[in-house]
């Protein structure tokens, strides 16, 4: 029988010229596609933000009540680097070294001291800390009113680029909650702060730290969910806009799921979108090539979990949705199709094999 294995993840930027996004990721593997939201493109951090980078900033409000208005001793202040010892593993050690430099007088504590104080909160999950700690962060930047949700997005952009993962999936959360939810602009915005969680989790992947992959389940996928409630809450938006918006958010989470090898809970997310377009648009939900996605998705987890049978006629609907789908460009429908075919052909030999 042949054997079943996931294969590299290979990245290529394509441009959906039937969205209202500018340009789309595309992100294939055997068991996996993603598609279609928007993704900016970036090289250096913008200006205005390398301030938050930066130790010369001061935060009065930080854990005040921790605080002991001294200045850092010499041996403080030439402890070991916080960075160095994330860089080498020892988590611990550095959110000791981090905790102690917090308790330090406010004024030597700066956003960067705070960025990476809340990561090193969530390496040793203390989670209450890290929110606490979010929030100090984002008091910090709602002061500077230059800090735009957009500005806040291409850092954590950046970052990403950066291998700075942790750190941008920081800002990713700030991010989403500053676009707020009353335009469908903001929705999409949301939707492509999700999208960079995605690949932030690409990241931790690529990294190959064992110690910090079951963060992806306990932290990483919660907040992605939290910010895809961002947009279900919305009233401000058509239904439609709210659904497509909603469902690309699931099926970045779904994506997030196979990444770890979570089928059930993958199996159970894409359900959750297909039952969603059904609901809201119902026979016209094949009219939209993310339909088509999810249904390529779910077949990829039939796959995996030694159900050909159901796997083929995911396939074979999902080609189905492919050719009719309205959204896509036809460049983009043979690309799809073909991706389906080749996965309907696999499926076929396994039904053959059993």
């Amino acid at each position: 029988m042949e054997e079943l294995q996931q294969e590299p993840i290979q990245v290529n930027i394509i441009v959906n010229r039937h969205d209202n996004r500018s340009t789309g990721v595309h992100i294939e593997r055997t068991d996996q596609v993603v598609h279609n939201v928007e993704q900016s493109t970036v090289t250096s951090t913008p200006p205005l933000i390398k301030d938050v980078e930066s130790n010369q900033g001061s935060y009065s409000g930080f854990l005040q009540s921790d605080v002991t208005s001294r200045k850092p001793t010499f041996e403080e202040m030439f402890s070991p680097g916080i960075v160095e010892l994330l860089e080498d593993r020892k988590y611990s050690e550095a959110y000791c070294v981090s905790r102690k430099r917090m308790k330090i007088d406010s004024a030597f504590i700066g956003p960067r001291d705070l960025t990476i104080h809340y990561v090193c909160c969530i390496l040793v999950e203390e989670s209450n800390e890290a929110i606490q700690i979010r929030e100090q962060l984002k008091t910090t930047i709602q002061q500077r009113s230059e800090f735009t949700a957009a500005k806040i997005k291409t850092h954590a952009d950046v970052l990403v680029s950066k291998g700075k993962v942790m750190e941008a999936i920081l800002f990713y959360q700030i991010a989403a909650e500053f676009y707020g939810t009353d335009s469908k602009a903001a929705l999409v915005a949301i939707t492509s702060c999700v999208l960079g969680m995605k690949e932030s989790i690409v990241g931790i992947l690529q990294k190959n730290e064992p110690e910090i992959k079951g963060l992806i389940q306990t932290h990483v996928i919660p907040l992605m969910r939290d910010m895809r409630d961002l947009i279900q809450r919305s009233n401000d938006v058509s239904e439609g806009d709210r659904c497509l918006e909603e469902v690309h958010c699931l099926h970045y989470i779904e994506c997030s799921e196979s990444f770890i090898g979570a089928m059930s809970q993958q199996e159970s997310t894409v359900n959750e979108a297909m039952s969603a377009m059904e609901r809201v648009f119902q026979e016209k939900a094949e009219t939209y090539a993310i339909y088509g996605h999810l249904l390529h998705s779910l077949g990829n987890n039939y796959l995996l979990t030694s159900r050909p049978n159901a796997a083929h006629k995911c396939f074979a609907k999902a080609i189905q949705t492919y050719e009719t789908a309205e959204d896509i460009s036809a460049g983009e429908r043979i690309q799809e199709i073909r991706a389906s075919k080749k996965k309907l052909d696999k499926a076929q030999r396994r039904c053959r094999s059993e």
